[in-house]
């Protein structure tokens, strides 16, 4: 199981209303290992009735243009040549900095210190680093982790 870590949560409009189309690849509710997400997937996570018992593994990945918690915004990797999983300060130095940053603004439309949304990551587990997983995923959900429509990209909030 991967790690999700929250980076920064931001106060958040009270109706904060997305109309952007999806950059979503899946058009559908279709269940997947959280680190096969890609850039523009919008998910929503497994609930208990679904066989899950932990938020972070395996989500819905479904269409931006129907309801979901959180997006996919960027993505970077560990280099080949690191052979051990790092600690938890470099994955989480790793993590804040690129979340935040560049990567950020691009998808957004503004800077993350200007946003409105929480920010959060996706980060191998012993388990998945053993299996070749080297992702950190970064992604954005309102502070309330209440559902949207519509994509968070160029949403400029």
């Amino acid at each position: 199981m991967r790690t999700l870590t929250t980076l920064l949560a931001l106060p958040v409009a009270a109706a904060l209303t997305m109309g952007l189309s999806s950059c979503s690849l899946f058009s559908s509710g279709t269940t997947t290992a959280t680190k096969d997400l890609e850039v523009g997937n919008c998910y929503n996570t497994v609930s208990d009735k679904a066989g899950g018992s932990n938020p972070v593994g395996e989500v819905t990945v479904v269409d931006c243009a129907k309801a979901h918690t959180y997006e996919v915004i960027a993505q970077t990797t560990f280099p080949d040549d690191v052979d051990k999983l790092p600690n938890e300060g470099s994955i989480k130095s790793l993590g804040e900095g690129f979340c935040q940053g560049e990567e950020f603004t691009k998808y957004i439309g503004v800077d993350a210190s200007s946003s409105g949304y929480q920010i959060e990551y996706l980060s191998p587990s012993d388990d998945t680093w053993a299996k070749g997983d080297r992702k950190i995923s970064c992604v954005v959900a309102q502070g309330d982790k209440s559902e949207v429509k519509g994509s968070a990209k160029n949403s400029k909030k």
